[in-house]
């Protein structure tokens, strides 16, 4: 399984810049690029401050991908 995020799509929708949000999940903006683009993901700790600055439950943010 893999997870999915819907970080880009949600920021955009939410007219939201990559600066503003790393500084909400205390981090960088190459890591906001790197979550946006897949190519890791953030921890738990992360992952519930992106929820909470983007005002959503962490189900909505991310998804689990059968690769079955």
């Amino acid at each position: 399984m893999s997870v999915i995020n819907n970080i880009k799509k949600i920021r955009l929708e939410k007219h939201i810049h990559q600066k503003d949000l790393a500084k909400a999940a205390l981090c960088d903006v190459k890591t906001i690029r790197r979550y946006e683009n897949g190519r890791t993901q953030p921890c738990l700790e992360t992952a519930l401050r992106l929820a909470r600055y983007l005002e959503l439950s962490t189900d909505e943010l991310f998804k689990l991908e059968n690769s079955q």
